[in-house]
């Protein structure tokens, strides 16, 4: 008997990536009109379009008179689409961004007639355990995923259960063009190594990245099974497969995040990080602050919200946040984070003008402010943006502008008399409580932050330069670690870091007091081309980073590199929603196993992150940097990686080009370059989750006394719960002792 393989028709479609988006639509447009012929003249019994349905819209923007048509096939089963707006990689995404991304892609589908969905993820570099808990909460139960998987971890078959979910693997990829070239020798290989871990039926992709439909597919693989003696082709659908395949292997994987089979590709964790960093504060402001204003408020902006949302999501498109585009798609990339920023900016005005004009303000009170706190603990110093300055302020910047007063006044016109200094300041508070909104008194500031030209620090942790290295000490336990920057030259490009010659330990030329203040106090740390400025104040129990880094070199990789006293066997980092533990080998280095064996990718000691890791009690928090690696002792989180190829051809750490040698010299990154990160020492996710409510600055403060002191209680926090934001009108909350999420 014949081995049956269930076939299904596809195309792979990278919004961009080394063409921009205009060019890859309008091949699109001669992809799809073709995919459509073919199925409405039956010489194709099904197409599925890639999970997303970004493409799709695109095409209907030009052949407006199409829409019926593709709503009834895919009313009768023919054309597949969804669940995802856009193909999104799962760990440089929050997971209120996952969620969008699948609540908006299902909406849309179901304009369209399509009800069944498989949580589609083909070509992302590694599975998270994230995209499965957002699966699971949008009730879909099935998913197809290839890259990260170690056969050996799922018992060398393809078909296992994640949880919940019923999960193929496609052992060879999703890229099959031999059919497509009728290519019978390379067909029958390709057919036995998927035969190789699948049992009976076997799942057969057709098509590859941006590839037309096999034309007159039925009649052509009629024609191929002639020519195969142990192997059978039934071109239908990929929900047959899961109808006819059994599911009893269990995984005890947590996330698929192996390269010994397929590329994993890790470099675009670290690839165009002033990209990732924007990202990291849009969705924050619009996860943690803009959507809970619009949700316990009770204001109508849902639309207005998904609308940033679709933008944002373009930037989450696969290929895009990762960094491996070519530049003129990065510009785009860029031109978008920067209208959703303002879009947010204009939403969080017009809530609070909202909330002004309904709660009265009865002038200007000298000793109180409003202050909404969306985080999960108490906020306890506040930074507000006001014409005039507060008591017991610190001011730490002034500017000229507009007071906001004038843009929630509809019935008045801002004229050029009315710029202003606007003074950003802060203030410490007490008295409110998490996700409330709370006229809170202003505290006169008791200073605990002492400095001095070489040291920081307050009750909770100290930072003191001494023989030209930083030295870090927990002030409740009293143990030290230093810690330093390091440069390395990268001949790699933007998939894999490829390390060059030695580490070289970056040199203090200088440090010196940037300003002392009754709350805050910085310090600056200056190395060539870099000033590290280092802030502190007295209610902190971590210190605040910031780099910025001028940067005049090509092709390498800067670290801050913090030293532990022991090795590090093991670390957990934030994941898209909860915490992953990962297991180290301390002791790999990549330069030990240079050059790559074809057909290889080497392993690295690299990870991703959300924005945390933690290991040994001491907590790295960042913003947008998204890779820490780990050598022996050593903690690195990259600050700047430089490069100036999507694809080298010579990499030494991968054998085979994963995409097109194309120049990308914007991703060199010369020039000014920012990187934002904290040093806490605590092991408890509580600790640390609280910690970076804190440093996110998961409020929005604004001046006066509001009417009857006004107090709004917008929830209760549960005993060891942690809401990440609001999802559909829902509430994000992960328990960080069961870690389970669910949507409330």
């Amino acid at each position: 008997m014949k081995k049956q393989f269930y076939a299904y028709l596809h195309t792979h479609w990278d919004l961009e990536w080394y063409r921009d988006i205009e060019d890859f639509n309008l091949r699109f447009l001669d992809v799809f009109d073709i995919v459509l012929s073919e199925l409405k003249n039956n010489k194709a019994p099904f197409f599925y379009l890639d999970g997303q349905v970004v493409a799709l819209l695109y095409y209907l923007k030009i052949r407006q008179e199409k829409k019926e048509e593709i709503k009834e096939l895919i009313r009768n089963k023919k054309l597949a689409i969804g669940p995802y707006f856009v193909s999104a990689d799962s760990y440089l995404v929050n997971f209120c961004s996952m969620l969008k991304n699948l609540e908006l892609g299902k909406k849309i589908s179901a304009q369209f007639n399509q009800k069944d969905f498989i949580g589609y993820a083909c070509d992302i570099f590694g599975i998270s355990q994230s995209l499965f808990s957002a699966l699971e909460l949008n009730s879909i139960n099935k998913a197809i995923i290839w890259r990260g998987v170690n056969p050996k971890l799922i018992n060398n078959n393809v078909n296992f259960k994640q949880g919940n979910i019923k999960t193929t693997w496609l052992a060879q990829g999703y890229f099959n063009d031999s059919i497509h070239n009728n290519d019978i020798n390379n067909i029958k290989k390709y057919l036995d190594k998927i035969s190789i871990y699948s049992p009976n039926p076997a799942l057969l992709p057709i098509g590859g990245d941006h590839l037309g439909v096999l034309v007159d597919a039925s009649k052509k693989i009629d024609e191929i099974n002639k020519q195969l003696d142990n192997y059978e082709i039934i071109l239908t659908n990929p929900f047959e497969y899961f109808k006819k395949a059994e599911f009893n292997n269990i995984s005890k994987n947590k996330e698929f995040l192996d390269n010994s089979d397929t590329y994993i590709l890790p470099g675009v964790y670290s690839a165009r990080i002033y990209q990732k960093i924007k990202n990291n504060l849009i969705q924050n402001k619009l996860s943690r602050l803009v959507e809970p204003l619009n949700f316990y408020l009770g204001e109508k902006y849902d639309k207005n919200i998904d609308e940033i949302y679709k933008t944002l999501l373009k930037n989450h498109a696969h290929d895009g946040i990762y960094g491996c585009s070519i530049d003129n798609v990065h510009k785009s990339v860029d031109y978008r984070f920067h209208k959703c920023d303002l879009a947010l900016n204009a939403l969080i005005k017009r809530i609070i003008g909202n909330f002004k004009n309904k709660y009265k303000i009865k002038g200007q009170s000298k000793d109180k402010i409003g202050l909404f706190n969306l985080s999960n603990s108490e906020v306890k110093v506040v930074k507000i943006d006001l014409p005039y300055k507060l008591p017991n302020s610190q001011v730490l910047s002034k500017k000229e502008g507009f007071c906001d007063n004038l843009l929630w006044d509809i019935n008045k016109i801002p004229v050029t008399e009315d710029i202003c200094p606007i003074y950003t300041q802060i203030v410490e508070v007490c008295n409110n409580k998490s996700f409330s909104f709370s006229s809170t008194l202003i505290k006169k500031p008791k200073k605990t932050v002492k400095i001095t030209d070489n040291s920081i620090g307050n009750n909770y942790i100290e930072l003191v330069i001494k023989n030209k290295k930083i030295n870090i000490i927990n002030k409740k336990t009293k143990e030290n670690f230093f810690c330093n920057l390091t440069d390395r030259n990268d001949s790699g490009d933007s998939y894999n870091f490829c390390p060059k010659n030695k580490e070289q330990e970056l040199e203090i030329i200088e440090s010196k007091i940037l300003y002392s203040g009754e709350i805050e106090s910085c310090l600056r740390v200056k190395y060539k081309n870099i000033y590290l400025d280092i802030k502190l104040n007295n209610q902190s129990n971590y210190l605040d980073f910031s780099a910025t880094i001028n940067n005049k070199k090509k092709n390498h990789k800067i670290d801050f590199v913090l030293t532990l006293n022991d090795n590090i066997e093991k670390t957990l980092a934030q994941d898209a929603i909860g915490v992953i533990n990962r297991i180290i080998d301390y002791n790999y280095r990549i330069e030990d196993k240079m050059p790559a064996k074809r057909p290889n990718e080497l392993k690295t000691n690299t990870y991703p992150m959300q924005s945390f890791v933690n290991t040994k009690g001491i907590t790295v928090l960042t913003k947008g940097l998204n890779e820490y690696g780990v050598y022996k002792n050593k903690l690195k989180i990259c600050l700047l990686r430089a490069f100036g190829t999507i694809s080298n051809p010579k990499n030494k750490t991968r054998p085979i080009p994963a995409g097109p040698d194309l120049k990308t010299p914007d991703a060199q990154c010369l020039g000014q370059n920012k990187a934002y990160f904290a040093l806490l020492f605590s092991e408890s996710k509580k600790e640390i989750f609280s910690a970076l409510d804190t440093y996110n600055e998961c409020y929005v403060a604004l001046e006066g006394e509001f009417k009857d002191d006004l107090n709004i209680e917008f929830d209760k926090i549960e005993p060891n719960s942690y809401i990440y934001g609001i999802s559909n009108k829902k509430k994000i909350s992960y328990n960080l002792i069961s870690e389970k999420t669910s949507l409330i």
